[in-house]
This record gives C-alpha cells, sequence and structure tokens, in this order.
C-alpha cells in the first residue's frame, strides 16, 4: 500500500496503527496540500456485512460531530473495492503510550486531559452517539498535550446493542479491560457506560494499572461485575480523597449510582482539585436503600407514637401544674398594669409629664402637620385607655408645624439678607446653592433665584444667582493644574474636578484642555473644568490574539499572565459557554509571558506567549 495513490488523490505514506478490522495510514492529501489519517477496511472483511455495516458506522458517527476533542472526518470514499475513511491526521501518541512511557500521570495533569476528554464524549452524548470503546488506546494526545478521541468503530446510536465477549479467541468487540458491568453482562450500554469506561482510563493513569485484570477476558468481565476495585490511594499516594471518591463513583457497579452526564464528572473532578479533602461526593440512592429508609421512617413513626402513648399521662399532670402557674403569673401582672392617658391635643411637656407620670417611658418623635400647630401631639402610639405593663415605651409624635412656607422674591437682598430670611423660615443651609452672572443688580446682591416666589417646602433645594463682576477667561493650557488654579483664582474663577486626557505631546501633567475658551468674557466665580494630560503607558500585544477552547457552558474562565518582572496579573475573566473564543490580550511588558488558562480553578494549560 506504500506509495500507493488512493482515489486519485491520497498518497499513502506509512502505517500509523492497525486494528482488528482495520489499518491507519498516515498519507498526503494532494487536492488540499495536507497530511492526513486514512483508515481503510481491510480486505478480507470487504464482504463480511457486519464488518462492513460498522465500518459505515464509524463514519456516520463521525459525521454527526464536529469538536475540538474529537478526531474531525475530512472524507469517506471507495477506490474499486477498497472502503475508507479520511481523518485530521494527529502527530503524537496515543495515551496507552504515553502511560506505558510514564508509569503514571500526575492527578493535575491526568485531570485537565480527562475534562477534556469528558468534553468529547458530552459532545458525543448530545448528538445521540454512545462511544461504547472508550480506552487510552483510542485517545491521541499531541506533542502540545492536547488530546483527542478516536476511533467510534462500534459506537452506536441508543437504540443498538452488540456487545459480544469471546473468551475462545480471548477478544471482545471492545475492550475488556474498559468494560462497563452492563457490557460485561450482554446488556445495553448507554451514557453511563462511557461515564463507567472514562473511570477506568483515569484509574489506569493515575495509578499505572487498569482496575481488572485477569487471565481471560470472561475472567475480567467478571470482576468487573462482582469485584470492588482497589483505592487508587494504595497504589499511589499522591492520589487525594477527593480524587478516589470521585472515580470510585464513575466506577460504581449500579449505573444508577455513577455520574449520570459528562458535565456532572467534569464538575466533581475540578471540585477535587480545589477541595482535595473530599466529602462532597453524593450518590443517588439505589431503589433498595430508598426502601429501606421508607421502613426505617415507619420504624420511627411508629416508636414516637408508643412514646407519645407513654407520655400522655404525665404530659396531663405538665399541663395542669401549667395552668396554675399561669394563673398565678396573671393575676401578679394585673397588678403592674395601667391605663395609657390621652395626649394627643396637649403641648408636648404636658404630654411627656402625664405619661411619665403613669409610669411609662415617653418617646418623641416630630413630623409636619397642616392641621395641629408646632409644639402640640399629634398622635401617639397606643391608643388612650388600653392596658400596658408599667416601664413600657409609648411614642408620640409632635407637630414640627407646616411644612410650606412664602418665599419672598429676593432680588436686589445681600447674602446676609437671604440667609437670615431662609433661617426664620427653617430652611437649613445645605438647600441653598449660589451661582454667579452679570446683571443689572449690584455687585454681590441677588440677580436671580430658582424657585421664584411663592410657597414651597421647607426641603425644597434653592438656587440663587448673585449679580457678579465680569472677568476674562485666560489660556491656561500648557500649564500644570497648580498653575492653572493659581491663575484662574487670580481672576475670580473657579475650577471644577478636572478629567483625565492623553496627549502624543504634552507632558504629563499638564493642561491641555479648558471647558471656556480664553478670551470670553464670563461672570467672576464662573466654574470652568480643565482636562489634565495623563502619563501613556505602552502597551504590547502577542502577533496574534490568543484562543482559548471550552469544553462545557458555564465554565468560569480567568487567563493569568506573567511578565518577564514575575508579577502576575488577570488577562481575562468571565463565564463562558462551550466553544472556540478569540480574546485580546495586552502587556504593559514586553516579551516572553507565561499564559496560564484556569477553568472552574483548574490550571487546564499553561504555555509561552511572546508579547512585542
Amino acid at each position: 500500500m506504500i506509495g500507493r495513490v488512493i482515489s486519485g488523490r491520497y498518497e499513502i505514506e506509512a502505517v500509523v496503527g492497525t486494528g482488528g478490522m482495520a489499518v491507519v495510514y498516515r498519507a498526503w492529501d494532494k487536492l488540499n496540500r495536507r497530511t492526513v489519517a486514512i483508515k481503510v477496511l481491510r480486505p478480507e472483511y470487504e464482504q463480511d456485512e457486519e464488518f462492513v455495516r460498522r465500518f459505515s458506522r464509524e463514519a456516520e458517527a463521525a459525521a454527526k460531530m464536529s469538536h475540538e476533542n474529537i478526531v474531525n472526518l475530512l472524507d469517506v470514499g471507495k477506490d474499486n473495492d477498497m472502503r475508507y475513511i479520511v481523518m485530521e491526521y494527529v502527530p503524537g501518541k496515543t495515551l496507552k503510550d504515553l502511560i506505558r512511557e510514564r508509569g503514571r500521570i500526575a492527578p493535575e495533569t491526568a485531570v485537565r486531559m480527562v475534562i477534556r476528554i469528558l468534553a468529547a464524549v458530552d459532545h458525543a452524548h448530545k448528538n445521540g452517539i454512545v462511544h461504547r470503546d472508550i480506552k487510552p488506546q483510542n485517545i491521541l494526545v499531541d506533542a502540545n498535550g492536547k488530546v483527542k478521541v478516536a476511533d467510534f468503530g462500534i459506537a452506536r446510536l441508543k437504540t443498538a446493542q452488540t456487545t459480544r465477549v469471546d473468551d475462545k479467541q480471548n477478544s471482545a468487540l471492545g475492550s475488556v479491560h474498559y468494560f462497563s458491568p452492563e457490557q460485561a453482562s450482554g446488556e445495553v450500554a448507554d451514557e453511563k457506560s462511557d461515564l463507567y469506561s472514562v473511570g477506568v482510563v483515569l484509574y489506569e493513569m493515575l495509578t499505572g494499572q487498569v482496575p481488572f485484570d485477569g487471565d481471560t477476558a470472561v475472567s475480567v468481565a467478571l470482576k468487573h461485575v462482582s469485584e470492588e476495585p482497589r483505592s487508587m490511594r494504595e497504589l499511589n499516594p499522591a492520589v487525594s480523597r477527593a480524587l478516589d471518591e470521585v472515580v470510585m463513583r464513575a466506577l460504581a457497579k449500579e449505573s444508577a449510582r455513577r455520574y449520570q452526564t459528562a458535565a456532572e464528572f467534569a464538575g466533581d473532578l475540578r471540585k477535587a482539585v480545589t477541595h482535595p479533602r473530599g466529602g462532597f461526593v453524593a450518590y443517588p440512592m439505589t431503589r433498595e436503600e430508598q426502601e429501606r429508609q421508607r421502613e426505617e421512617e415507619r420504624r420511627k413513626a411508629l416508636r414516637r407514637k408508643r412514646r407519645l402513648q407513654r407520655v400522655s399521662f404525665f404530659a396531663a399532670i405538665g399541663v395542669g401544674v401549667a395552668i396554675v402557674g399561669v394563673l398565678i403569673w396573671y393575676f401578679a401582672a394585673v397588678h403592674n398594669m395601667e391605663s395609657v392617658p390621652l395626649t394627643i391635643g396637649s403641648e408636648e411637656a404636658a404630654a411627656t409629664g402625664v405619661i411619665a407620670q403613669r409610669g411609662f417611658t415617653p418617646v418623641v418623635e416630630y413630623a409636619y402637620s397642616e392641621e395641629y400647630p408646632q409644639g402640640m401631639v399629634i398622635d401617639q402610639s397606643v391608643e388612650a385607655g388600653e392596658k400596658r405593663r408599667r416601664g413600657t415605651q409609648i411614642s408620640i409624635t409632635v407637630s414640627a408645624g407646616s411644612q410650606w412656607v412664602y418665599l419672598e422674591d429676593m432680588t436686589g437682598w445681600t447674602l446676609e439678607q437671604v440667609y437670615e430670611e431662609l433661617t426664620g423660615l427653617g430652611i437649613a443651609g445645605e438647600h441653598v446653592s449660589v451661582t454667579y452672572a452679570v446683571s443689572e443688580q449690584p455687585i454681590g446682591c441677588v440677580a436671580g433665584q430658582t424657585p421664584e416666589a411663592g410657597y414651597i417646602t421647607r426641603e425644597e433645594d434653592i438656587v440663587l444667582i448673585l449679580s457678579a463682576e465680569t472677568v476674562e477667561v485666560p489660556p491656561l493650557t500648557g500649564l500644570t493644574y497648580e498653575g492653572a488654579q493659581a491663575l484662574a483664582e487670580a481672576q475670580g474663577l473657579t475650577l471644577g474636578e478636572p478629567v483625565p486626557g492623553y496627549s502624543a505631546d504634552a507632558p504629563a501633567g499638564t493642561v491641555i484642555a479648558q471647558s471656556i475658551p480664553s478670551g470670553e468674557t464670563v461672570a467672576e466665580g464662573t466654574q470652568i473644568v480643565l482636562t489634565i494630560s495623563q502619563p501613556r503607558q505602552m502597551l504590547y500585544y502577542p502577533a496574534s490574539n490568543y484562543t482559548i477552547v471550552v469544553p462545557l457552558d458555564d465554565v468560569e474562565v480567568a487567563l493569568e499572565i506573567t511578565p518577564p518582572s514575575g508579577a502576575a496579573f488577570t488577562g481575562f475573566s468571565g463565564m463562558l459557554d462551550a466553544g472556540t473564543y478569540s480574546i485580546e490580550l495586552s502587556s504593559v511588558e514586553q516579551g516572553l509571558h507565561t499564559v496560564r488558562e484556569y477553568m472552574d480553578g483548574v490550571l487546564m494549560v499553561e504555555t509561552q506567549v511572546m508579547f512585542e
């Protein structure tokens, strides 16, 4: 096959993998000028309907999916009697090769990789596809540690079942070491079966060995059904308690007690990194446990009923004693009660005096009233004649007079006359503000007011316009803020809160704009707002935007950037749904930066990026 050109397009270069029903080659796509992988059905199976059906099913399953962590389908075809599938070529090795090389994979690295595997599995499940053959041999890892799930050769839609264990040839449709108990029993495999297999893969990554092994395929399958796996902590002390608990739930015998979705599994894996002590993994109850719980509740109810019957006699005696106690307390309390006096319509001093005389504590509040004159009680918290215990607080509301006052036309008044008038009306100075304008009124006298003469409330704001001399606005641009302030105040002008701005040539800290141009004639006291030049900070960027792939919905993503100085900062943070995002990053430093991707607090990727 080496050197052969398939369908006039794909030139075979080398064998990269072999399987039971197909051989995978590396090939050169002469049309698109790229390296691809071609899976070719073995010639001896071309006439076997079962193998042809499985080969076609893989193509059908792959065509339904497009995901960052799944080997993408590029083409499907037939060259004479040779059937083939063209897929993207992933340079690297299988996860099985990686486990063999390292023996074990560090827990944090394993969690990052398995979350990506779960993202691929989740995508397949959402498209109605169950893989049924998740194992390290079907997971590819490139040079950058990126994982991709491959080989949907025995995948199925959620309708048919073809699992088979054949001890005569010590083989299985699927791989028996990664079977779920239901697959080993010949039952229908569903999404939870894939999650069990992912749990086996993670177990092997962390310990260097599969949870169940044996001399024959059948013996291994029986262990999946009947034996519990050893704790990973016995094989690798570096595995946290939380991670061990998560994997043990994934390997539960009953599918109802496992994780029900890939997203739920991935969520607990992320939590295991941030909460290594564990204790958060919760198993759904089985039917037997639910029945035992109901039976226990019935027994508790029966015991409570018997206890009630035993104490009923004593309870009756206790009630009698309590009644006698209440009667004694009541007669004692009656002698400490007093009638509340009527205070509405009384002067404040008289009202507080009579309340205190009755043994109560008076509390005074004030409110405007259009009916009662100032100083007279207009309301009380407890109606007259009601009984209250001596010492009780009785609140009275005293009239503060009418809230309406008549505001005169104060045009021509001095500021001193104005404040004297307003104080007499009970209007606080905090409700009065002053502006200036050129007018025919004498300098310093009122030239206008808002509101105009008439009735207003004491809480209404009043704006006074005072007559002022005219001044010419001086040129302030180019000066420092302090210099501009001194010049403006010398001219009788005031400065408002400065506004920051940027200029290509103005020194930092100098005025680059003023709200009223120089040379204009304005009233003395007019406010001018200055724009102050800010130091422009040089920013550096990568050659292209940073690309991040989010595997699941509702993931909290953060990009932490460490520049050459070592002072790390957050370049991006936010909640993102599943997808690929292009994010613009910037830094005040030039050179090689370290960028770390965190998803829900878990470090997923660490890479080097040049900022220039």
